[in-house]
C-alpha cells in the first residue's frame, strides 16, 4: 500500500496553535502531578492520581509532536506512542477512581494484572499495524497548508475505542456512587472528577463521529480542561486533604460500622465494619436498603426509627452476634429530611460480660437458695426422728406449747395419745436390731398415713410414739387410735425373707376435760397406755368422764 506524501515534505517541525494547546495541557497536568506528590503520604488515592497526571501530560506532550511532525513517518510514530499513553490514562484512571470510592481492596495483584493486560494487547496492536492494518488502514493529508493527517480507521482502532470507553465508564460509575454519598464535600469532590473525566471521552466521541475539523482529534487537548478541573479540586476543595482525614482515617478504620441512606432510603455509604457485621460488600452501594438487607430484617425496620436498639443476629456458620444499632436522622440547613445516619456497634463482647454477670447472680441466688434448704433440712433434722421421719420430743415440746394456748384461747378440744409397740424387746431379741429398726419405720409410716396435716406425730422415745389430734373431740380420737391400732395388727412387716407381725397398746387423753399442761396430758396418756398394758395389750385405754384418781394422778388446781 502506498501512503501520501506531504506536498513540501521537510523535517522542521511546524508549530501551531494545537502545539501550544496541547503543551500547555502537559504543564498543567504537572502541576496537578505536582501537587499530588506533595500529598503522597497521607493520601493512598493520591499515587494513582498522581501517576495518572503523569501518563496525561506525556500523552499531551507526545500529541504535540505528532502535532507538529511534517513527515509521515514521524506522525505515525508519535501517534503510536499517543496510545501508549492514552492507554495508560484509562487504565490509570480505574484504578484512581477504585482508590478515591475506598474500594481499592478490589485491587488485588491478580485484578491488577488482568487491568493492564488489554491496554498492554492494544498498544501491541497498534505497534504492529503495518502488519496487519487492523488499526489504520490509510492516511490522508488534510490539505496542502496544514499538516493535520487524517487516519483512516479499521476495526482495531474501534476494539480500542471500546475498551476506552469500558475503562472510563467503569471510572466514571465508581465516582457517580460517590457523587450521591451525603457529605457535601466529598459529593463535590466526585462530581468534580467525574466531569475530569467526561471531557476527555466527549472529545474522543467528537472525534470519532468526525464532528472535528478532518484530522483533528481534540482529545488529548480535551485533557487541558480535565486538569484545570482537577487543580481546582486539589486547591479549592482540598482532594486528598480533608476527604482522608475525615472519612478514611476515622470511617474507614471505625470499629462501629456505619451506613448512610439518602431520602430514598437507599444506602449511599457503608464502612467495611458494617460490611463485616452484615457480611454484605460495597456492591449494595446504591442499592435500597430493604433489598440490601434483605436477610437482616429486624435491622431494616429499625433502619427507620430514630433512637437506640439492641439485636441479635446470626451468621450461618458463625456464632450468635448482639448488635447495638443507633440511628440518627440527617437534615439540611432547612431541616428537611436529607437522609439516615445509622450505627452499627458490635455488643457481643458486653452482651456475654452482661449474661455471665447474670448467670453469677443466678448461681448467687441458687447458693442462697441451697443455703435456705440447707437450713430447712437443718431445721427439719433438728426438729425430725432420723429414723422415722417423724418428729421428735423437742419438737412436739414446742409446738404443743402453742397449740394448748390455741385451744385455751379459742376453745377447741385437742386430744393426745401415747402408743407402744408391744414386745418391742422380743422383737430385737428374736430377729435383731435391724429388723427393730424397720419395724419402728414401719410403724412411723403407717401413722403418718393415717394423721392430718394439722396433726403432730412424733416418735416420743424408743418405741413409743405421740399422736397430738388438735380440734378433735374426745370419743373420736379413740376411734381413731383405734383404727390404727387395727391397721397395725393386720400390717405384715417384711424384712428380708421374714414377715414381723407385732400388735400396739395406746392410752388416749383429752383437753378440755381432763389435763391443762402438756406434762398432766401426756402422763394422763401414759397411765391409760399402762392400763391397757395391764389389760393384756393390743388395746386401747382412755379416761375421758372418769375421776382422775383412779390413774393415781392428781393435777393440782387443773382437776375438775
Amino acid at each position: 500500500m502506498g501512503f501520501p506524501t506531504l506536498h513540501h515534505n521537510v523535517g522542521i517541525p511546524h508549530l501551531n496553535p494545537y502545539c501550544y494547546l496541547l503543551g500547555l495541557t502537559a504543564l498543567i497536568s504537572l502541576v496537578a502531578a505536582y501537587a499530588a506528590w506533595q500529598r503522597r503520604t497521607t493520601a493512598p488515592a493520591s499515587k494513582p492520581f498522581l501517576l495518572m497526571m503523569l501518563a496525561i501530560a506525556g500523552y499531551a506532550t507526545v500529541a504535540a509532536l505528532e502535532a507538529a511532525a511534517r513527515t509521515l513517518s514521524s506522525k505515525i510514530l508519535w501517534s503510536k506512542l499517543e496510545y501508549v499513553g492514552s492507554s495508560s490514562v484509562i487504565t490509570l484512571f480505574l484504578i484512581f477512581a477504585t482508590h478515591f470510592t475506598h474500594r481499592k481492596n478490589w485491587l488485588t495483584p491478580k485484578a491488577l494484572a488482568w487491568l493492564w493486560v488489554v491496554p498492554i494487547l492494544n498498544v501491541i496492536l497498534v505497534m504492529t499495524n503495518s502488519w496487519h492494518h487492523w488499526v489504520w488502514t490509510g492516511f490522508l493529508w488534510s490539505s496542502a497548508r496544514s499538516n493535520l493527517l487524517i487516519y483512516q480507521h479499521g476495526p482495531g482502532f474501534f476494539w480500542i475505542m471500546a475498551c476506552v470507553y469500558a475503562y472510563t465508564l467503569a471510572g466514571a460509575f465508581l465516582l457517580l456512587q460517590a457523587a450521591l454519598r451525603p457529605s457535601l464535600l466529598y459529593r463535590r469532590q466526585a462530581i468534580m472528577a467525574l466531569a475530569s473525566a467526561m471531557i476527555p471521552l466527549i472529545g474522543g466521541s467528537a472525534y470519532m463521529l468526525k464532528l472535528t475539523p478532518p484530522g483533528l482529534n481534540i482529545t488529548p487537548m480535551s485533557f487541558m480542561l480535565s486538569g484545570l478541573i482537577y487543580s481546582a479540586n486539589l486547591f479549592r476543595f482540598q482532594l486528598f486533604d480533608l476527604v482522608p482525614v475525615a472519612r478514611d482515617t476515622l470511617v474507614e478504620s471505625m470499629s462501629d460500622g456505619v451506613l448512610v441512606l439518602d431520602q430514598q432510603n437507599r444506602i449511599v455509604d457503608i464502612n467495611p465494619a458494617a460490611r463485616e457485621l452484615l457480611g454484605t460488600t460495597v456492591a449494595c452501594v446504591g442499592q435500597p436498603a430493604a433489598k440490601s438487607l434483605l436477610q437482616w430484617q429486624d435491622i431494616a425496620r429499625r433502619c427507620y426509627d430514630s433512637g437506640d436498639h439492641r439485636l441479635a443476629i446470626a451468621r450461618e456458620g458463625k456464632p450468635l452476634r448482639y448488635i447495638e444499632l443507633r440511628t440518627t436522622p440527617l437534615s439540611d440547613r432547612t431541616q428537611q429530611l436529607t437522609g439516615r445516619l445509622i450505627v452499627l456497634r458490635d455488643v457481643t463482647e458486653r452482651h456475654q460480660a452482661e449474661l455471665d454477670l447474670q448467670q453469677a447472680n443466678h448461681r448467687l441466688q441458687n447458693q442462697l437458695l441451697e443455703i435456705e434448704v440447707l437450713q430447712t433440712q437443718l431445721r427439719e433434722q433438728s426438729v425430725r426422728d432420723v429414723l422415722t421421719g417423724l418428729f421428735n420430743r423437742r419438737y412436739l415440746e414446742e409446738t404443743f406449747l402453742r397449740e394448748l394456748a390455741g385451744a385455751t384461747s379459742e376453745g377447741y378440744p385437742i386430744a393426745v395419745a401415747l402408743m407402744d409397740i408391744d414386745h418391742f424387746k422380743q422383737i430385737n431379741d428374736t430377729f435383731g436390731h435391724l429388723a427393730g429398726d424397720r419395724v419402728l419405720q414401719a410403724f412411723g409410716e403407717l401413722l403418718r398415713c393415717h394423721s392430718r396435716s394439722s396433726d403432730i406425730a412424733c416418735r416420743y422415745g424408743g418405741e413409743e410414739f405421740v399422736l397430738v389430734m388438735p380440734q378433735m373431740p374426745p370419743d373420736l380420737a379413740y376411734r381413731r387410735i383405734e383404727k390404727i391400732r387395727l391397721a397395725w395388727e393386720a400390717t405384715l412387716v417384711e424384712f428380708g425373707d421374714q414377715q414381723i407381725q407385732s400388735t400396739v397398746s395406746g392410752g388416749v387423753s383429752a383437753f378440755p376435760p381432763e389435763g391443762r399442761t402438756i406434762d398432766c396430758l401426756l402422763h394422763l396418756a401414759d397411765q391409760a397406755l399402762y392400763a391397757a398394758k395391764a389389760a393384756g395389750r393390743n388395746c386401747i385405754k382412755h379416761g375421758f368422764y372418769q375421776p382422775l384418781d383412779q390413774f393415781s394422778v392428781r393435777c393440782g388446781n387443773q382437776q375438775m
